[in-house]
């Protein structure tokens, strides 16, 4: 388990990285990826500050899927739900928030034998468009193009994207969506769309 101060340092990282460093993705890999079962979601999380997050949470709570809604800070959701969670049985977590939740929940679950399969960079641009930069399987990125129809309701279009995401952990392909999109005055600049599954020896795992 990361102790508090360990925790404490890799929410420092986070806020140090440049929003270039930030927004890094894997290389893609030219091999057709294998496509499973949508992954088990645990919980997924919003931020209660923006709006687009909001209604993002509101369209996966309407699919059946857990929320928890956090203020920019998960230290209260992995002391007291996570870590222990996570412990027991490696299970999927899926979010639309800032990159900082993102990397912290990144970092954790590297110990639990868990990657993100997902990722979505949602970039407002000053034209009154927004670029949705896409890294995740052949599957998902085929859906997401429905996102250049979605214009300012995409968090819901890709609510209904990330609970459909396989288990996988391949990065086939990248893509780049751009919608019209005006921003809220409360949504920060950049938001990410995740999520984080076992991959490997870690989806057979479970501790009674």
């Amino acid at each position: 388990m990361a102790s508090r101060r360990e925790f404490l340092q890799i929410g420092v990282a986070a806020l140090a990285l440049p929003i270039s460093a930030r927004a890094g993705l894997t290389p893609a890999n030219s091999a057709a990826a294998s496509e499973s079962a949508p992954t088990p979601l645990y919980k997924v999380i919003f931020d209660e500050r923006f709006a687009t997050s909001r209604a993002f949470a509101g369209e996966v709570k309407r699919l059946g899927a857990p929320i928890y809604g956090i203020k920019g800070d998960i230290t209260d959701l992995w002391f007291h739900d996570l870590d222990a969670r996570w412990k027991k049985e490696p299970i999927g977590i899926a979010g639309l928030t800032e990159h900082g939740p993102l990397f912290c929940l990144e970092r954790l679950a590297w110990d639990h034998g868990m990657r993100v399969v997902y990722r979505a960079d949602h970039t407002y641009r000053s034209d009154g468009y927004m670029e949705h930069e896409l890294s995740g399987s052949e599957g998902m990125l085929r859906e997401a193009v429905n996102l250049s129809s979605s214009g300012p309701d995409w968090s819901s279009r890709v609510a209904s994207l990330m609970t459909r995401c396989p288990a996988s952990r391949a990065q086939a392909s990248k893509m780049t969506v751009v919608t019209p999109a005006a921003k809220p005055a409360d949504d920060p600049e950049h938001l990410v769309s995740w999520v984080i599954a076992p991959v490997g020896a870690a989806r057979k795992f479970s501790r009674s």
